[in-house]
């Protein structure tokens, strides 16, 4: 319905005449004659008056859709987590910039929009991810949420002006960050007497410290740095592996960590190759490697118990629920593991692989 009909349908549903309404609001009855013809359309400053005397609101005056913020923020998260846990990056964009284009203040919005953007195409997006990341980072709402988002923008605007290039502009927002000594989760521990809270915060800063400590690992394999001599980034992935071993027994956690754990043993291997050659160091690390990815297949949502991630909930395997077995189907066909392609426990190995359903 146009303004104009809008108008109209107000006014006899009210029972009342143009001349009537018009002199209610001090305009002549011909300009009320031409809203509702569409002709033109009342002055702004008039749209209060005009809605108190139909006892409706501006934003119901002017059709404004109403949207329960929360209900589509999750049915926008729903839609998106399989297409993103698959791969599909690209195509979750859109649904959060229809997100963003009905909620533009809400700061979840620009957070999973910005994030998307970020995990897609840092560079592509750049222009993007950059002016999402400094609105969040000048969200001024709830202390505790704005931490959150702040702590979000800062990591992904600083990655994103680093792999555009400008490391300068990199550091700077880096120095926006708190030091991981004054860490907000870790002050809090020491003054939360709530123990559904004490609990929570115990829980939230683990689960992302043991996600961050992957990455940063990753990130010594990516540089390739050396210390102590070459076997030090190795070392790192072996204890790194070690730590995921003891907080997730059982290899009972997220798809997302098993795949990381898959990603620590299968580097292990890759780095023994070309560092002692110990066959039984590499076949061990590999068939772990093989065992995570085979089991990441069946993950089901449930609870985690493990007392340093004490209830926190992972999802179902993705849809496409076999990505783990073919990424690393295909990194043991790299030529650093030519040499034992034709042992027996490796072809049994890429036969587990193979018989995944």
């Amino acid at each position: 319905m146009s303004l104009a009909d809008k108008l109209k349908d107000l006014r006899k549903t009210k029972q009342v005449s143009q001349e009537k309404f018009a002199e209610y609001l001090g305009v002549s009855y011909q300009a009320v004659s031409k809203w509702e013809n569409g002709i033109t359309s009342p002055d702004i400053s008039l749209l209060p008056d005009i809605s108190r005397y139909f006892d409706i609101t501006v934003d119901e005056l002017l059709q404004a859709e109403k949207i329960d913020e929360r209900a589509y923020f999750e049915d926008c998260s729903r839609r998106s987590e399989d297409m993103f846990r698959n791969g599909k990056r690209e195509e979750i964009i859109p649904i959060w910039l229809e997100a963003y284009r009905k909620m533009p203040n809400n700061p979840a919005v620009k957070e999973m929009l910005m994030s998307v953007y970020f995990d897609t195409d840092k560079v592509k997006y750049q222009k993007e991810i950059i002016e999402l990341g400094t609105e969040l980072y000048n969200t001024k709402n709830d202390p505790m949420l704005d931490s959150y988002y702040q702590g979000q923008a800062i990591g992904q605007v600083s990655r994103t002006y680093y792999e555009n290039g400008n490391t300068e502009k990199a550091k700077e927002w880096v120095w926006r960050a708190h030091s991981i000594m004054h860490a907000q989760e870790m002050m809090f521990m020491q003054i939360e007497d709530n123990e559904e809270w004490l609990v929570g915060d115990f829980r939230f800063a683990n689960h992302w410290f043991f996600d961050k400590l992957f990455y940063m690992a990753m990130r010594l394999n990516q540089v390739g740095v050396k210390c102590n001599g070459d076997d030090y980034v190795q070392k790192v992935n072996l204890a790194v592996a070690n730590i995921f071993e003891l907080v997730f027994p059982g290899d009972d956690m997220s798809y997302e960590s098993l795949q990381h754990l898959c990603i620590l043993h299968r580097c292990i291997a890759e780095d023994e190759t070309a560092l002692g050659k110990d066959e039984a160091v590499v076949r061990k690390h590999l068939t772990r490697a093989v065992a995570c990815a085979v089991r990441s297949t069946s993950i089901q949502a449930h609870t985690l118990q493990h007392p340093l991630v004490y209830g926190w909930q992972i999802a179902d395997a993705p849809t496409d629920h076999k990505q783990m077995v073919r990424a690393l189907r295909e990194e043991m066909m790299w030529q650093c593991y030519e040499t034992y392609r034709d042992r027996s426990w490796f072809t049994e190995l890429i036969s587990q692989l193979d018989s995944v359903e």
